[in-house]
């Protein structure tokens, strides 16, 4: 018990002060609009004054505009330190935060601080808020390695600032993140670009949700205690509840994490899909019937085996056109048989859900007239008592949280005269 309990309180510290952290270096990589045109390394030297000390790709900024815009890089007022200062001039915009760390010991020029900045050069108009978090990163980092390394404030600093700045500017640019190496194995940073709008929020995850992973995913050192440990469980099938129990996590801990993955465009997530589910295909299937792409995408998603032909878009369409009549899945899978067409009926559903063009037909029951337990039959009392017939439980809700199967549920409450069923459409 002790044991887990420790494990579950630093899983929690990594996910809850790290949301990246559950990815290892998973990025998107900017646009052409918003990629970086330059990184530069300003200091403030105690006899020179302030400095370009490092700038990639070199000679970018000459000596003459350098001296024109030095000032916003190392700002005179200390109440600007640690402040997003974004300038626009010439045929660029600047980003960068005059940052101030103290030393953990006295150096031989005098100084106890370090004052310098680190900007990053992008397009007119480009977005900002990526590039915020990564400098606000990159200080946290360079604070807390002068504090245990003196990491500022010995010899070498200039080389070892040197290959963060190239990784900064190759790893963004190339691949939407970077990992570089300082002072030893042990210390790493580890930055990535987030493309996401600041109000765009994880979707809330319920017990009863299949998280689904859309990335080729491999096992990495570098991805925390979470992730490490549900990895081997996430089979495109186990709704959230069984994955935490198998994993032997905390519930909280594993949505956490599967928000994450979403967040990073990693994974989506569905109600279960089983063979008694209900389809209907949406007005999004005209969208993929105009794009080729999204039709070579969907192909080689739902293709069963790649030693035999890929099926064709026009056979895979008509699968989907099958589901406006609202059978069950078995009775659509039973008459056309997908998998005589090298087609996974599985993937195509999740192919389905994941572009919009498949929506499900949920049940969420209502308890009708009178609360008292005494109103309801013997097998409806269970319910009652658990608080499912709110009308916001869902029928794969109530089976997760009672621990029963969708037959039972279904006997129980489909002919039930006290209680009212809600049909809405849905992942």
């Amino acid at each position: 018990w002790y044991q887990r309990r420790v494990r579950e309180y630093f899983q929690h510290y990594y996910i809850t002060n790290n949301l990246s952290s559950c990815i290892g270096m998973r990025g998107s990589k900017p646009s052409n609009d918003d990629k970086i045109l330059a990184v530069l390394f300003v200091e403030f030297h105690n006899r020179i004054g302030i400095k370009l000390s490092y700038q990639i790709p070199s000679g970018f900024i000459d000596d003459v505009t350098f001296k024109i815009i030095e000032n916003y890089f190392v700002t005179k007022s200390r109440q600007m330190h640690g402040r997003l200062i974004v300038t626009q001039s010439l045929d660029y915009q600047t980003i960068g935060i005059p940052t101030e760390i103290p030393h953990s010991n006295a150096v031989e020029n005098g100084r106890k601080v370090s004052i310098f900045n680190i900007v990053i050069i992008t397009k007119l108009g480009a977005r900002t808020d990526p590039y915020e978090k990564i400098l606000k990163k990159l200080i946290s980092y360079f604070a807390i390695f002068e504090q245990e390394k003196r990491f500022l404030s010995s010899d070498g600093k200039d080389a070892r600032i040197k290959d963060i700045i190239d990784s900064i500017y190759y790893g963004i640019n190339d691949h939407g993140y970077c990992c570089v190496k300082v002072i030893d194995e042990l210390n790493v940073i580890k930055l990535s670009y987030v493309n996401h709008h600041p109000c765009v929020l994880p979707p809330i995850i319920k017990d009863s949700d299949v998280p689904i992973v859309i990335a080729n995913l491999e096992e990495d050192g570098s991805w925390d205690l979470t992730l490490r440990e549900l990895f081997p469980f996430l089979d495109n099938q186990k709704p959230v509840r069984l994955l935490a129990d198998l994993s032997l996590l905390d519930i909280n801990l594993v949505k956490k994490c599967i928000q994450s993955l979403i967040y990073f465009n990693l994974a989506f997530i569905v109600s279960p899909i089983r063979y008694s589910n209900t389809y209907y295909v949406t007005s999004a299937i005209q969208t993929i019937m105009q794009d080729i792409d999204l039709q070579e995408e969907c192909i080689q998603y739902v293709k069963m085996d790649d030693r035999n032909p890929c099926p064709t878009w026009e056979v895979i369409f008509s699968l989907y056109e099958t589901f406006q009549s609202g059978k069950k899945l078995k009775q659509v899978f039973l008459y056309e048989k997908p998998f005589l067409r090298n087609i996974n009926d599985r993937r195509l559903v999740e192919f389905g859900l994941l572009r919009g063009i498949l929506k499900r037909l949920h049940k969420y029951p209502i308890a009708q007239g009178p609360s008292g337990e005494e109103n309801f039959p013997p097998e409806i009392l269970e319910y009652q008592r658990n608080g499912v017939l709110d009308g916001q439980h869902s029928y794969d809700d109530i089976c997760v949280k009672l621990g029963c199967k969708l037959d039972k549920v279904e006997n129980d409450l489909d002919f039930c005269k006290d209680i009212t069923i809600i049909q809405k459409l849905g992942v």
